[in-house]
């Protein structure tokens, strides 16, 4: 019997050893996890029921569109799109209370009186015919605001305005003359004139109006 070669042999051997060593380096699966032993995380299921808190915000919506509740940290829920509670509940800092009712009378709402040397209460002298002989629309001393007069006339006409003084003073004159067939308004914005107001025409024919706050 005629004995292998020592070539062969040592051939054989090397090819033996190359593939030992190539499927002993081949990759393997490793088992990683977080967490320690025995922790399991599932990704896609239902979030457990019950009091559990995610960070620290729960939501609960036990019926989607109904139960809108949301809890913060230890302070309670607070309802989403649910009706505001009643009684004295405070909004943030505001505090609405109960306004009262309007009171009854001659109570003016939008109106704002322009603050003059006298009272709050209007005067209005509608449009007449001024006198040719002094006369006195009113004798309480009166803040006058506008006063009106118009010439009936052809020709030019005069007017006199004064107050109610024990010496009057003239406000308007003496003897204003107006153009014929023309009319005057005056701003006086609030001047006063004491104990009332006096006036008097040249002649027939000419109208006036005044109006102010006593």
């Amino acid at each position: 019997m005629q004995q292998p070669r020592p070539s062969v042999v040592l051939g054989i051997a090397l090819t033996v050893f190359a593939m030992a060593v190539m499927f002993s380096s081949a990759p393997s699966a490793q088992l990683q996890q977080s967490g320690g032993p025995g922790s399991t995380v599932t990704v896609g299921t239902a979030l457990p029921s019950g009091a559990n808190v995610i960070g620290k915000v729960s939501i609960d919506q036990t019926t989607p569109g109904t139960t809108n509740l949301v809890s913060i940290g230890t302070t309670g829920t607070v309802a989403i799109n649910a009706a505001l509670p009643a009684g004295g509940n405070t909004i943030g800092t505001v505090n609405v209370g109960t306004f009262p009712a309007l009171s009854a009378g001659t109570n003016t709402i939008g109106v704002v009186v322009p603050k003059t040397p006298c009272g709050t209460t209007v005067f209005s002298q509608p449009i007449v015919a001024v006198p040719t002989s002094t006369g006195s629309p009113t004798s309480t001393t009166t803040c006058v605001m506008r006063a009106y007069f118009n010439n009936t006339n052809a020709s030019a006409q005069t007017v006199t305005l004064t107050d109610n003084s024990g010496t009057p003073l003239n406000s308007v004159g003496p003897a204003f003359s107006i153009p014929g067939l023309s009319n005057v308004v005056i701003p006086f914005d609030g001047i006063v004139f004491t104990s009332g107001v006096k006036w008097v025409a040249g002649g027939t024919g000419v109208t006036g109006a005044l109006w102010g706050f006593q």
